[in-house]
């Protein structure tokens, strides 16, 4: 801006009009530009100056005229001209910056003067100004320049050098301390200025950065759908970058769970415009891979990396080969960090520019202040391929940007695994659903099968609704109960209960010739195995049992034995005739939880048609031996014992015999009577009233279920007296049985399978829990039944203890465990341990010796532990310990031989 003679005297003003024109200006405009143009002109005007310029610093020193006004050309402009940093030295730059120092420049006298800052209390003023010779090369610099005398005033914004105002005369002049003062006014003035539109700029670059950042948002932030590729090329834009890239880790989003991928781990690599070219024996196919990039976000807690040089970090060098094909210049890597895990990287590039600077003079880098300059002449310096910096505006969106992607990416990805999740976890709930509703319809066939056996033996009906259920849970073509003939060696069988698809032949009643099963396969059946065959034809059978089976059409099958006390009764067969099938494990169990319970069934039966006893005798059998027992208490305990115990098992044993032996006529009478009864309602519906009179009297319905009941309960009790007697006799060494080689672990389970019943504790709401670690041992020599004895008495007061600690409270889950092992070549031992509340140390002294008890009458005789310490030890030559503890239960230690001596 310039102004002729006539308007800079119609111009002159007062330093109060220049202040209210300059304060005028500040309110109304927001533009920096505006008010130091107005700023100047206003100055000029008011000094009659020739120049008025005001001189910004730039962040490497250098500065550039950023607005100027002449008076009619006396000089020449230098507007946009930068000057080097070395015109304004260090010492200087201080002075203007502490002391705030004004400088005043007389070329024709060769003096300077200068006006510093004193604080006066409460306010700030001036001193008035000093003068001194000047630097020759000042004085020399600004006569090149055309300059006579000038003013220099710092601008200061937050206490650092923003810049000078600068006022420059042709011909010596001299500037009062009041024009020094009026301008500092318009200085401070200025400084507001800058700080009001420094707030400006920023409120108008945060405004844009967070415009930036809600426009790509708008990609980002979507459950149902996720732009990557457009919010990197809306982020690229925002940089003005040539090229950009989103890479996201695949195994950030692994599902840990459930070890799946997440369904879009597949996006791994977006990008978009100039790329770097990955040559061909580069280490890693991708930049992202190489470890720098996590080395330095490791090494310095840094959110972003500003990269203006690439080709200036040394961490880079691997990478540079792939850059210079390329004009990028400069790198902005941002790390996508979600609660410290790294997601991926977001990259921006930015190409290489040229540039071109107006210089005051040539610029001589090398001949720095060695002497004055002689020329302001405009001097162009081009620059090409230059890196451009990254600024601090740049660097914070690129950290927020880096935020959004983060969060945005891992809210999406957690979306689609929680998607995933959900479907997974809809198809285990239907798939257990449908599971626990098999399990269910199962558990109540199982549960049927167990209440018909209870209610009623009619085994002809069990079996048939148990052939019914079992082919329609299991959508079978075929349901048999299969028969053996006892006396033919499983060579001949019928098949006794059936249900099958009409489409498939009939079964029933047919008498089956199969040798080749009695041959192969009937002793594994006797010994429990359960065969589930998913074709036939590829099971490798013996080709004479595959034509028995072909004759019924079966292409797959389950075999179950139905085991009668240890004989092999019978099989449950379950049939597929249309196809091969894969059974599944739930249907295997669930076919040999049905044929145990029918077995047992059968064996119940078996003791029902054995077991006709006679109430009135049975009862006073018992309460002859209570009284035996009572009068052994009372007599001497360990001279005559076993003569007592001898004589109390052949008393006991007369009356059991007589009334075992009477137990068939009884049963036979009982089901004459009965058979009577019904012909007779039969024949006589109508009886005499007399008759109905008596018969609902004594609730002949009652009668009819109930005695039956009655007799299989008088042969349990003559079965336990039996065990008793010998027992008994075993412990008074009346018993001359020989000893046997036998199986020892089969004796333990045969009384594990007696005492089954008593593991459900405290009305079923408990069980017992059962560890067996059965060892390799060889087969025992010794007296079998006496043996099976001692375990019988080890674990009814084991399961007793166990009984007592669920009634008091006691938090351990009940369990029994059981460990043989082979000691030596010559002996092996048993181990029972329950962990119930234990054994006092008073009772445990106690606890061999006959008829010591310490549960109420009627609940134990005492003489069971004595007992089975007189078949250990005193039989078979072993050892019977007892270790019990409080807080660990009781463990009972068997020790015999393995062979006695002759």
């Amino acid at each position: 801006m310039s102004l002729e003679s006539g308007e800079v005297a119609s111009a002159a003003t007062s330093d109060d009009v220049l202040l209210s024109r300059i304060t005028d200006c500040l309110r109304r405009s927001d533009e920096l530009s505006s008010i130091f143009d107005v700023a100047t002109a206003e100055v000029g005007a008011f000094l009659n100056t020739d120049r008025i310029k005001i001189y910004r610093f730039q962040p490497d020193g250098h500065g550039q005229v950023t607005s100027e006004w002449l008076r009619c050309d006396r000089l020449p402009s230098l507007l946009g001209m930068n000057f080097p940093a070395d015109d304004i030295p260090p010492h200087a730059r201080d002075l203007f910056t502490q002391a705030r120092a004004r400088s005043v420049v007389d070329v024709a006298h060769q003096r300077i003067g200068q006006s510093i800052e004193r604080e006066n209390g409460d306010t700030v003023d001036y001193e008035q100004i000093r003068y001194r010779p000047i630097d020759p090369c000042h004085a020399e610099y600004l006569t090149a320049m055309g300059v006579q005398s000038s003013l220099v005033i710092p601008i200061l914004h937050h206490d650092q050098l923003w810049g000078l105002f600068v006022s420059h005369h042709a011909e010596p002049k001299d500037i009062s301390e009041s024009d020094v003062q009026t301008v500092q006014q318009v200085v401070d003035l200025l400084s507001v200025a800058i700080a009001q539109s420094t707030l400006t700029t920023q409120a108008r670059e945060q405004a844009c950065r967070e415009a930036t950042i809600n426009q790509i948002s708008q990609f980002l932030h979507s459950f149902s759908t996720i732009e990557p590729q457009a919010a990197l090329e809306a982020s690229v834009s925002a940089f003005g970058g040539s090229g950009g890239r989103l890479w996201l880790h695949a195994d950030a989003f692994e599902m840990k769970e459930t070890r799946t991928q997440s369904p879009s781990c597949y996006l791994r690599l977006y990008q978009t415009g100039t790329q770097p070219i990955v040559l061909e024996n580069a280490p890693h196919a991708l930049m992202e891979q190489y470890n720098v990039w996590q080395a330095y976000f490791k090494s310095t807690q840094k959110p972003v990396w500003a990269i203006a040089d690439l080709y200036k970090e040394p961490g880079l060098r691997n990478l540079q080969a792939s850059f210079r094909p390329t004009k990028i210049r400069g790198v902005l890597m941002i790390p996508l960090w979600y609660r410290r895990q790294l997601l991926g990287y977001l990259s921006v590039f930015r190409d290489e520019i040229d540039t071109e600077i107006l210089w005051a003079g040539e610029l001589s880098i090398d001949a720095r202040q060695l002497y004055p300059r002689q020329s302001f002449d405009v001097w162009k310096e081009t620059k090409r391929g230059q890196p451009s910096e990254w600024t601090i505006g740049e660097i914070e969106l690129a950290q927020a940007l880096g935020q959004q992607f983060a969060t945005a990416i891992q809210q999406y990805e957690t979306h689609q695994q929680l998607q995933v999740l959900n479907f997974s976890l809809e198809a285990q709930v239907e798939q257990r659903t449908a599971q626990i509703k098999q399990v269910t319809e199962q558990q109540r066939i199982l549960f049927e099968v167990v209440a018909k056996i209870r209610r009623s033996l009619d085994f002809q009906t069990i079996f048939t609704t148990v052939t019914q259920e079992l082919r329609q849970t299991l959508n079978a073509d075929r349901v048999i109960v299969y028969s053996f003939d006892p006396v033919s060696k499983f060579n001949y069988g019928e098949v006794v209960a059936e249900d099958v698809l009409p489409e498939f032949p009939s079964a029933i009643n047919q008498k089956i010739q199969d040798h080749c099963f009695a041959e192969e396969y009937a002793s594994l059946y006797q010994h429990g195995r359960v065969s589930a065959l998913e074709n036939i034809h590829k099971a490798k059978l013996k080709q004479c049992y595959v034509a028995v089976l072909d004759q019924f059409a079966i292409k797959a099958k389950i075999v179950a034995p139905l085991i009668k006390g240890e004989a092999l009764w019978g099989l449950l067969c379950i049939h597929q005739c249309d196809k091969p099938r894969c059974w599944e494990q739930t249907e295997i169990q669930f076919v040999t939880q049905v044929a145990a319970q029918l077995g047992i069934g059968l064996e119940q039966a078996e003791l029902l048609a054995q077991t006709q006893l006679q109430a009135e005798q049975l009862a006073q059998t018992l309460q002859t031996l209570k009284k035996t027992q009572g009068q052994l208490i009372q007599t001497e305990k360990m001279s005559s014992l076993g003569h007592l115990v001898a004589g109390v098992a052949h008393e006991i044993n007369n009356p059991v015999n007589f009334i075992a032996g009477n137990l068939n006529h009884v049963k036979r009478y009982v089901d004459d009577l009965l058979a009577l009864i019904e012909i007779y309602q039969t024949c006589y519906s109508n009886p005499g009233s007399d008759i109905l009179e008596q018969i609902e009297q004594i609730d002949l319905e009652f009668v009819i279920e109930d005695l039956p009941k009655t007799v299989s309960s008088m042969q349990i009790g003559t079965e336990r007296i039996r065990q008793i007697v010998l027992s008994l006799r075993n412990f008074s060494r009346l018993d001359q049985a020989e000893f046997k080689a036998v199986d020892i672990h089969e004796g333990i389970d045969s009384t594990l399978l007696i005492l089954k019943h008593r593991f459900k504790l405290d009305g079923n709401s408990c069980s017992i829990e059962l560890h067996k670690e059965y060892g390799d041992l060889p087969l025992v020599e010794c007296y079998a039944s006496q043996l099976n004895q001692v375990f019988m008495n080890v674990l009814s007061n084991a399961i007793d203890a166990l009984e007592i600690g669920v009634k008091e409270g006691c938090d351990r889950a009940p369990m029994i465990s059981i460990h043989t092992e082979r000691l030596s070549s010559d002996r092996i031992a048993i181990c029972i341990k329950d962990n119930g509340l234990g054994i006092p140390p008073n009772v445990k002294a106690k606890i061999f010796e006959p008829f010591f008890t310490t549960k109420p009458i009627g609940k134990g005789t005492g003489m069971g532990l004595s007992i089975s310490y007189e078949i250990v030890v005193g039989k078979h030559g072993g050892v019977f310990k007892c270790d019990s503890d409080s807080t660990e239960g009781t463990e009972f230690w068997i020790e015999v031989p393995i062979q006695q001596a002759r």
